[in-house]
């Protein structure tokens, strides 16, 4: 069922952003890992699959819903593209900082940038279904990463 423009939703612009940087993220933590060893990265880029598969999938059916055919065929490209440019600068350009403090903590920030981004979709959630009320929802989720 095709709406009238005047109906249409405007395009949830916080959604694309959040979409696109984790896109870049996990590009970048799966070139970091294929510049060490290619096994390391073809792991990477198979756990990145199912996670990149869920959220596209409930990114599509918000980008369907709010656009037009022609801008939600265009947005919906935008996160495999960003991924695979950042997947690709990331894997060139490891080769200059790799063994050395730069690339470790590389890793480590695509790493923490990536839990903390699933964590955070967690927490929103959570606290939807417990009316924001409870706390203790954001403090064991936090214990946990810590460990």
């Amino acid at each position: 069922e095709i709406k009238p423009v005047t109906e249409r939703l405007s395009l949830p612009l916080g959604l694309i952003i959040a979409v696109l940087v984790d896109a870049m993220i996990d590009g970048m933590l799966i070139g970091l890992a294929g510049s060490v060893a290619s096994t390391s990265g073809k792991l990477m880029a198979a756990a990145t699959t199912f996670e990149m598969g869920f959220l596209g999938y409930s990114f599509a059916c918000s980008i369907m819903k709010a656009a037009r055919r022609c801008t939600a065929i265009f947005t919906l490209s935008l996160p495999p593209m960003c991924m695979l440019i950042a997947s690709t600068v990331a894997c060139l350009s490891a080769g200059y900082v790799e063994n050395s403090a730069a690339f470790s903590g590389l890793v480590a920030f695509a790493m923490v940038a990536v839990l903390f981004l699933v964590f955070q979709e967690l927490l929103v959630e959570a606290h939807e279904k417990e009316d924001g009320d409870a706390w203790h929802i954001s403090v064991w989720l936090y214990a946990g990463l810590l460990l």
